[in-house]
């Protein structure tokens, strides 16, 4: 029995067709558990591992190979999400391994919360890291999440100077983090670290229910999402610092 087939990923759900979670057509695979609570989390299901199905890397894949045509020819892939997909370094080693076995373009989607060895254990399997930068500010980020920004910071600065391939991303939370202070410390940021590029990713309230379905209380509740001149604003901010900016959906 090989390590494929004796280890278990915990999943909570499995998105085929997504094109917002890498290049091309792509499955995101959803794992269970997270060392941050973020205010604003998309996915709650995350927090109860106990609803999640426990698969083995084999198991997945079969599942991501059934569309293995649409990647071959849009250049999508494998995104492994969550929750924080690294908080499991063994079982998701595995799976990414059984993944570039079968030549799938990988991605992996984290808050960066995580030891640095999570992140080295699958450096030369992963294509493309989606890392978040939520807030710059320590306390605020503590504040929104439950952690601070140090351990993210550091592992942002590793991923880099390991050359990998980086795709920074922003949840914009209007009145939250997306003030002319916090903007500018992050393209500073970016731009200390030789990067010129910024995905923001616009809040939106399609997730509320899943609080009241899993009887949970959402940190944010009356936040609206940012509007298209509140979206321009922003990139122009970044634009003026020679950051170019993306928006998801």
């Amino acid at each position: 029995m090989t390590e494929c087939d004796r280890v278990t990923c915990r999943v909570f759900d499995v998105q085929r067709f997504c094109v917002h979670d890498g290049p091309g057509i792509r499955t995101t695979v959803f794992l269970a558990g997270c060392p941050l609570r973020c205010a604003w989390c998309q996915n709650p299901e995350a927090f109860r591992s106990n609803q999640a199905a426990a698969l083995t890397p084999r198991e997945i894949l079969a599942e991501v190979l059934e569309d293995r045509a649409y990647y071959e020819v849009s250049g999508g892939g494998l995104t492994l999400s969550g929750g924080e997909p690294l908080l499991h370094p063994t079982p998701v080693r595995a799976l990414l391994e059984q993944a570039k076995a079968h030549g799938l373009h990988t991605c992996v989607q984290t808050s960066g919360a995580v030891p640095e060895a999570s992140l080295a254990a699958v450096l030369g399997l992963v294509d493309l890291f989606h890392f978040d930068l939520k807030h710059m500010d320590p306390e605020r980020h503590r504040e929104f999440t439950g952690a601070g920004t140090e351990r993210i910071h550091r592992n942002a600065v590793f991923l880099l100077a390991q050359g990998a391939n980086v795709q920074f991303r922003m949840p914009l939370l209007p009145g939250l983090n997306d003030d002319a202070n916090n903007l500018d410390r992050v393209a500073d940021f970016l731009a200390e670290h030789g990067v010129r590029e910024l995905r923001l990713v616009p809040y939106h309230r399609l997730y509320l229910d899943k609080y009241a379905a899993l009887g949970l209380t959402p940190g944010v509740r009356n936040i609206e999402p940012p509007s298209q001149l509140a979206l321009q604003q922003v990139a122009g901010q970044f634009s003026s610092h020679e950051i170019a900016v993306a928006v998801d959906g």
